[in-house]
């Protein structure tokens, strides 16, 4: 009987000093889910494809295309720190899902997962305009780096290239797709 209270006060003992403990890990979990320096409408202004800045549709807008836009929500659609996104393309609303993975706040750059979107279904008239939706969908969903400076956000893949080709791309060994952001 003695052993057996003991055996109960130790197991007590355990669960007690167990379930008061926060890792370090539970600490970064939660500064990453609340971050509050992307939330907001951000309208897009320029693309970078390697080397060449563009306009967002590449031709000049004169009122033809909406306004391009993303929001970053703080509302969360999951338990692992997934929160809520929308927003408007050339053509089509859209909304989908993101994850900051990383996140400095001295530089504020920091690693992020966009999931595919779902989006309305119009068609345009223009196949410009709808190559522009594909374009812009295209470089989000694939954006894996982000940087907020002086209200300005961008979303960017780096890829790498081939070793030795100078010929082609003489800037160095790899080459981004940056989105160009302004806050609403």
């Amino acid at each position: 009987m003695k052993n057996k209270l003991i055996c109960l006060i130790m197991f007590a003992l355990i669960g007690c000093s167990t379930t008061n403990k926060t890792t370090s890990t539970q600490i970064a979990y939660q500064s990453l889910t609340d971050i509050n320096d992307i939330e907001g409408t951000w309208v897009l202004k320029n693309v970078l494809m390697g080397d060449a800045m563009d306009v967002p549709c590449g031709f000049m807008n004169e009122g033809k295309v909406k306004e391009m836009n993303l929001t970053f929500t703080a509302e969360k659609v999951d338990v692992r720190g997934q929160k809520k996104l929308y927003g408007r393309s050339s053509v089509n609303d859209f909304i989908g899902g993101y994850t900051i993975l990383s996140y400095d706040s001295t530089t504020k750059t920091g690693k992020i997962k966009l999931d595919p979107f779902v989006s309305t279904r119009m068609a345009s008239v223009d196949p410009t305009f709808m190559n522009c939706e594909n374009r812009y969908f295209s470089y989000l969903e694939k954006s894996e780096d982000f940087k907020i400076e002086n209200g300005k956000l961008q979303l960017s893949k780096t890829y790498p290239l081939v070793k030795g080709d100078t010929v082609n791309f003489p800037f160095g060994e790899s080459y981004k797709n940056v989105l160009y952001f302004y806050k609403k």
